[in-house]
């Protein structure tokens, strides 16, 4: 196996350690010799330079980027922190891309070249956000921010043109991975997974709702379903439920728990939200926040009794509160800053 595979292989190793699910992904096939060396340094690629994708399919619009069906079958519910599973897979394929769950320890906002640093730039001056947590450099010249789990799935954050958020469910492309360009994924120098993920400004998980839960509602009434409101209503309150769970500090977990399975279970009693959705969902903001290995009968036994209280007491749960009191307020990054490679 060269050094470039076992740079993959290990790097794959290094993050199921660090309790990230891995997944391989397909890789590009070089024309011309165009994959670049994984060090030394290195301008970006221009955009004649291309590759195919080892899925040999002429018309693969993601290349290295979906994941390898021949050996995860279900995609990304197949990522695993399992050594066995991992060295079997890499074996097998020493060229895989590497893919990381996103929703489980960090969720990203994935920047998509020129147009999306833009937008993410603008964003960034207009309400004086810096830069936090870990940050890659994408082969095709985009930038990955990994942020603090949510509880939200896959978004497109409004009007962010080239802008997207991958949570629960989703997964991004990591370091040392090729891009279609041939260039690798890198991480910002100082700013790899030592570093921990920033925080969400609060004006960023204002994009991810839907606009019209910005607009609280009287206190005493529930939306209703005659609009679509009632549904609205009770998907926002699932995901900062759900947010506040996987955000918990240490002492206060099961306290937070309880009381959002109580919240989440009043919709559920209204029959706003469906009861399998939300215990499966409750169960994993109790895993990313550690308290489900921790303790896990007592988390049981905390849901079980939130469960009851919710189900037992029909009417109006806590109003999902506005994400300017509800999250601080930390730096994102304007882009442009510089890697290890100069790029």
């Amino acid at each position: 196996m060269s050094r470039p595979n076992l740079l993959l292989r290990d790097a794959a190793l290094g993050y199921a350690s660090r309790g990230i699910p891995v997944l391989p992904l397909h890789y590009p096939l070089p024309h011309r010799g165009d994959l670049q060396a994984l060090t030394g340094d290195q301008q970006l690629p221009s955009p004649a330079v291309k590759a195919s994708c080892s899925c040999r399919d002429p018309g693969c619009g993601q290349v290295g980027k979906h994941p390898l069906g021949s050996l995860i079958p279900h995609g990304v519910k197949d990522a695993t922190t399992n050594r066995a599973r991992i060295l079997a897979w890499w074996t097998r394929h020493p060229q895989a891309n590497i893919g990381l769950a996103t929703g489980h320890t960090f969720d990203v906002l994935d920047v998509d070249g020129p147009t999306g640093a833009q937008a993410i730039g603008q964003l960034a001056a207009a309400h004086g956000l810096a830069s936090s947590g870990p940050l890659v450099r994408t082969g095709g010249g985009g930038w990955h921010f990994y942020l603090t789990p949510t509880g939200l799935g896959n978004i497109h954050p409004r009007d962010l043109e080239q802008v997207d958020w991958r949570g629960r469910g989703g997964y991004v492309v990591a370091p040392p991975s090729r891009h279609a360009s041939g260039y690798p994924y890198r991480w910002l120098a100082g700013r790899a997974l030592d570093t921990p993920p920033g925080q969400v400004p609060s004006v960023l998980l204002q994009r991810l709702q839907p606009r019209q839960l910005q607009r609280p509602t009287g206190p005493d009434q529930l939306p209703t379903a005659t609009d679509g409101s009632g549904e609205r209503y009770a998907r926002a309150a699932l995901a900062q439920e759900l947010a506040r769970v996987a955000a918990a500090p240490v002492g206060e977990r099961n306290r937070q728990l309880w009381e959002s399975t109580r919240n989440l279970y009043n919709l559920v009693a209204s029959g706003a939200l469906d009861h399998r959705e939300v215990d499966h969902a409750l169960l994993a903001a109790a895993e990313r926040c550690g308290l489900l290995a921790e303790e896990p009968r007592q988390t049981r036994r905390t849901l079980a009794s939130g469960r009851q209280v919710g189900l037992a007491h029909l009417g109006r749960p806590r109003q999902p509160t506005s994400p300017e009191r509800t999250h601080a307020s930390p730096p994102l990054s304007a882009a442009g800053e510089r890697t290890t490679d100069g790029r």
